[in-house]
């Protein structure tokens, strides 16, 4: 109780209908106010940004060119740089240049469920020539997920609440101050 009383006391607490009209009008001020500094900070920030970018530009298209460069004269001289000492890593005094392999992917060309049918098929041909192991790996290929549909649950309230451990409850309800434009909101002053 102690803490509403002091919480409070730091509040402009409007005490009819005149006063709750002018602190609208002046909530809308300040929020105007909030947002006017912040557009300008925004353009501030994009300018520096479109300057910072003008001048790194020639300094990263010259980068480009030196990385290329680079890259042409280590893939064509990969053998004497490397040798046969199975390292993907050339030193030089000034740095180093190096090869990573990257990670492997799986590309799906076509319709998921036509691919999804194969996989299925090609399982139960394993399973036909009694190759079990190969099936089970064929079947690995394929997630099966359940999932709980919260919005099926907010669609049937009362069925969904007699579920154990299952509590549809109300969104609740927020306070919104929302004032007039500029010209209503200083005529009310």
């Amino acid at each position: 109780m102690v803490k509403g009383k002091a919480a409070a006391a730091d509040l402009r607490i409007p005490q009819n209908r005149e006063e709750v009209a002018a602190m609208i009008g002046a909530f809308g001020k300040a929020v105007r106010e909030v947002e006017l500094i912040e557009t300008a900070m925004k353009e501030s920030l994009a300018q520096v940004k479109a300057n910072a970018e003008k001048d790194a530009a020639p300094h990263l298209a010259e980068a480009e060119r030196l990385f290329k460069g680079l890259q042409l004269y280590c893939d064509t001289n990969r053998q004497t740089l490397l040798g046969n000492s199975g390292l993907k890593t050339a030193e030089f005094a000034t740095g180093k240049v190096a090869w990573r392999s990257k990670p492997a992917k799986v590309t799906l060309t076509g319709e998921h469920v036509k691919i999804v049918d194969r996989i299925v098929a090609k399982a139960n041909e394993s399973l036909g020539r009694n190759d079990v192991a190969s099936a089970q790996t064929y079947k690995n290929f394929l997630r099966v997920s359940t999932e709980i549909d919260k919005e099926a649950m907010l669609k049937n309230p009362a069925l969904a609440r007699t579920i154990e451990g299952v509590r549809v409850g109300s969104g609740g309800e927020t306070f919104e101050v929302e004032p007039f434009g500029a010209q209503l909101a200083e005529a009310a002053q």
